[in-house]
């Protein structure tokens, strides 16, 4: 009876057959902190089709279920051992081929609609352990064949019948209950469990797919050596900071957190701070807004950050710039913690301190905690995990790059609004003047706003940290030093309208004052 109703519904394909088209989409966002996960691999079992997500973890698959192979005449089913369904199409027509139990009912559907002549192949669905049978109904008629699937191993064997098997030839032994599944999405991410998403039908919009966390357990013991290009101040290697003695606890509250893009460097996010506040024996603080934390997500799943944040202990004003690291699968990254507090200040016992936390971003809460410990003490363990950037990397700087030219053709102009300068004044690197950026506006080849963030960090020179936002929604992250003349570094998304600033090819005019603060224009370099 269900074969015969399959047939009829060939008949009416006569005149018009398309080939089965899938149309999928959805986010994948990490299960434990909810935040986009980018570069995953969404693929389709049933075919070939693989999407990957993008920096707000959204992907799109389209394209047909089929893949054809050649042009060689196969025996339709899957050999013993085999990852594939094999069907052969004797001439150019419409086909149904279809999954079912041995009750005949429809557990998935592999293909339905036109196909060339030649070997045509798919990846089996996922079924519970069991007889199935592959039915076929096309022009020349209709049959079966029967296979054993193996879930767990992802495997089936097959062999040829030409009847539907009984509803005694098999049975779930473990009495789980059939899902309606037309096809299963496999997504899997470095530092992620792997996922299986049962599809009940192949156009689907708006599905919501959370990963949960594969992070090692030994990562939390073992010292953490950076790649050299990123040496976090460690670069023999960050011990654990459990090891060393708890001494503050630092809270940065999150007032933005802003998805630049895949950059130059990699997927980069910027993470906005409004305030915050340090308590331990020796220190209580509060943490100035306008502070910024860099996160940056390499193509191999290990994440570079670096934190540029301004305490103030009482009257007493305190530098703080950190840099973290997080190997493929780590939960939260592992921080050092640098400060630069006036030697003439009860604060200076920060100058020669070694500092480390783990860096944990709550995105409910909107925080980003870190327990600080003395590590100064602390042995680095023989087990160690070592950080390899991936050999196509462009790597980003902790220091201003050393370049040089003269002003060619213009490209844009900033105006900048400033606040009042904060002095760090005489401490371990120098004399450090800071004057926090609070706005203003853009114009020329960038045409929008400055955002409230960042500074300049003067030390023997300007070293500006801020981020342009464009009007049409883009970001680009600036960092324009230099001990004399001034070359920025400009971060924009590489594949956006500003990709142009991602070469370094520019250079700044200095700063020329205006009310509320300066003007500074960029040109070509030549």
């Amino acid at each position: 009876m269900i074969l015969k109703s399959c047939a009829s519904v060939l008949l009416c394909w006569g005149l018009a057959c398309s080939q089965t088209q899938v149309s999928v989409s959805g986010t994948v966002k990490s299960a434990r902190t909810g935040q986009a996960v980018a570069d995953a691999s969404v693929k389709l079992l049933s075919s070939r089709l693989v999407a990957t997500t993008d920096a707000s973890g959204s992907f799109a698959l389209s394209g047909s279920t089929a893949i054809r192979r050649g042009s060689d005449r196969s025996t339709p089913g899957m050999s013993p051992g085999s990852s594939e369904i094999r069907f052969w199409q004797d001439a150019d027509g419409p086909v149904l081929l279809r999954v079912l139990d041995p009750a005949g009912t429809q557990r998935a559907v592999l293909h339905s609609g036109f196909l060339g002549r030649g070997e045509w192949v798919f990846a089996p669905p996922a079924l519970l352990p069991g007889v199935h049978i592959l039915s076929i109904e096309s022009s020349k008629g209709s049959r079966s064949v029967r296979f054993v699937s193996g879930m767990e191993s992802g495997q089936a064997s097959l062999g040829a019948s030409n009847r539907l098997a009984s509803s005694t030839d098999a049975r779930d032994v473990a009495g789980r209950s059939w899902a309606a599944t037309t096809d299963t999405l496999l997504v899997t991410k470095n530092g992620f469990r792997a996922a299986r998403v049962p599809l009940a039908s192949l156009e689907q919009s708006g599905l919501a797919i959370l990963l949960e966390d594969s992070s090692d357990g030994n990562v939390d013991d073992a010292a953490i050596v950076p790649d050299p290009s990123w040496p976090c101040y460690m670069p023999d290697g960050i011990p654990p900071p459990k090891l060393g003695t708890a001494a503050f606890s630092i809270t940065l509250q999150i007032g933005a957190i802003r998805d630049v893009g895949l950059t130059r460097f990699g997927k980069r996010r910027q993470i906005d701070i409004k305030g915050g506040s340090v308590t331990g024996d020796r220190i209580t603080a509060t943490v100035l807004t306008g502070a910024l934390d860099y996160e940056l997500t390499l193509s191999n799943g290990s994440m570079e950050i670096e934190q540029i944040v301004i305490l103030r202990a009482g009257s007493t004003p305190i530098l703080m710039r950190n840099a973290g690291v997080a190997p493929v699968g780590a939960k939260n990254a592992r921080m050092v913690l640098d400060f630069e507090a006036p030697n003439s200040s009860s604060y200076a016992w920060l100058n020669t301190g070694k500092w480390a936390a783990i860096r944990v971003v709550d995105t409910v809460a909107k925080t980003i905690r870190l327990d600080v410990h003395d590590i100064s003490k602390a042995t680095l363990p023989a087990a160690k995990i070592q950080i390899k950037d991936p050999a196509t990397a462009e790597n980003q700087s902790w220091d201003c790059p050393a370049q040089s030219g003269g002003q060619g053709a213009q490209v844009l102009t900033e105006t900048v609004t400033l606040g009042s300068s904060i002095s760090i004044g005489a401490s371990k690197r120098g004399s450090r003047n800071i004057i926090p950026i609070t706005g203003g506006t853009t114009s020329g080849k960038v045409k929008g706003k400055i955002l409230d963030g960042g500074a300049d960090y003067q030390l023997g020179g300007l070293d500006a940290r801020y981020t342009l936002a464009p009007d049409d929604g883009e970001l680009i992250i600036v960092r324009n030093c230099g001990p004399g003349s001034l070359y920025p570094v400009f971060e924009a998304r590489v594949d956006g309208p500003y990709n142009f600033l991602n070469v370094n090819k520019y250079v700044s005019s200095g700063p020329g004052m205006v009310s509320g603060g300066v003007t500074i224009t960029f040109y070509e370099k030549k």
